[in-house]
């Protein structure tokens, strides 16, 4: 029982650091600090945040399950390069929940959160060399609209596929396309949801994020992004 006691005593107190050691290995790969195919030590990046390896080791294998490292047996963990598999999965992904969410949106909700979705709606223009506002505007209206799903879960999960997203923009791909398509599929898609139509908000989300993955394939593609293949 004290062994027990110990145990579980330790592991109460590691875990604020390794929720800090998670966060700051996702910020480092989803900023693109930790380029693609780069190898992730334990004892480097221990000395890096300040802290032991045990929450090092843990943040390493919490995202190795959410695909943003790969491990390789007797030789740890790499950043996962982007391949056009990536793209289509993680938009695949995001087509089943954010289709979902949109139709479910659009049964439940406000009109005090349709103001909201259409002021969102809007994707700021921005440099390729500053496309972290528009990025971020684009993030900010897709959450929006799952919170209006009223699905915890389903939040978390579309939180993680965005993240991913925002990785492979920093890599290379031009904002440009992406900023011309979404800003009338964003009102399109608020439009649906404010008329209570689920199945036409469904629709628009799933055209939306189909035009994503054929632009971010594009690039792949072309070579746009800056990716170790």
């Amino acid at each position: 029982m004290g062994k027990a006691r110990s145990r579980h005593a330790r592991l109460s107190l590691d875990g604020p650091h390794v929720e800090r050691a998670y966060r700051n290995l996702k910020a480092g790969i989803v900023e693109g600090r930790y380029r693609p195919g780069a190898p992730l030590s334990e004892v480097s990046l221990a000395s890096e945040h300040g802290m032991s390896r045990t929450p090092i080791r843990e943040g390493l294998a919490r995202l190795w399950q959410e695909g943003f490292l790969e491990r390789v047996l007797g030789h740890g963990y790499f950043v996962s390069r982007v391949t056009v598999q990536q793209i289509h999965d993680t938009f695949d992904v995001r087509r089943l929940l954010e289709g979902a969410a949109a139709a479910r949106a659009a049964e439940l909700v406000t009109d005090g959160e349709v103001g909201r979705l259409r002021h969102l709606a809007a994707v700021p223009i921005a440099s390729d060399q500053d496309y972290r506002l528009a990025e971020s505007a684009n993030v900010q209206f897709h959450v929006a609209i799952a919170k209006c799903a009223r699905n915890g879960l389903a939040l978390e999960l579309i939180e993680r596929c965005l993240a991913q997203i925002d990785r492979f923009m920093l890599l290379g791909v031009s904002f440009g396309p992406f900023q011309e398509a979404a800003a009338n599929a964003h009102l399109e898609i608020v439009e649906a949801i404010a008329r209570h139509d689920p199945d036409s908000a469904r629709a628009r989300m799933e055209e939306h994020l189909d035009c994503g993955s054929r632009l971010m394939k594009e690039a792949l593609m072309r070579g746009h992004l800056a990716v170790s293949m």
